[in-house]
């Protein structure tokens, strides 16, 4: 799979992730109510220059590719969230996570930018797409179902594995 390109939704816009995201990305990520389902506490300013650094230049040796993006809600431009979409080698299975900053939850900008995403791997050739969603986080539930994915037996650090296959999705 190819860089990262700029895409779409219907009311955001997507933006390739660069270091210079890590200040106005520290505001949205903020709120510790955020990592109450993904673990973790808000990164400093220095914590995100750092991650964003590594995540733009992509794994070192893998077998993987990191595609990121910044949601932007499109009319107003504002950052509120990313979205990711882990690839693997031989680009047969796409990995999507999604995170929206508190104040912009329950918007339908998680559905948004993931179906976006998921067009884009989709488009790619990918050929199954999964995400892994805590038992208890019904929103990012309602996400993945919105896409199209279904909840599997597989649990993975004690998150369910949803996927979908291409032509099977519903959105």
């Amino acid at each position: 799979m190819s860089s990262t390109p700029h895409l779409r939704g219907r009311g955001v816009r997507l933006e390739p992730l660069s270091t210079t995201h890590a200040a106005p990305m520290e505001h949205v990520l903020a709120d510790a109510g955020l990592y109450e389902f993904i673990g973790g506490s808000p990164p400093s300013r220095a914590d995100l220059e750092a991650r964003y650094a590594r995540q733009v230049a992509g794994p070192r040796g893998s077998a993987f590719a990191w595609h990121t993006w910044i949601i932007r809600v499109a009319d107003t431009d504002k950052p509120v969230g990313y979205v990711q979409a882990t690839v693997n080698g031989d680009d047969s299975v796409a990995e999507l996570a999604w995170v929206v900053g508190v104040p912009w939850q329950g918007r339908g900008i998680a559905s948004d930018a993931a179906s976006a995403v998921a067009e884009f791997v989709d488009a790619c050739g990918v050929e199954r797409v999964i995400a892994h969603v805590h038992p208890d986080h019904v929103a990012s539930q309602r996400v993945a179902a919105r896409l199209g994915l279904v909840p599997t037996a597989r649990v993975v650090d004690g998150e369910v594995e949803w996927e979908a296959r291409p032509g099977i999705r519903g959105r």
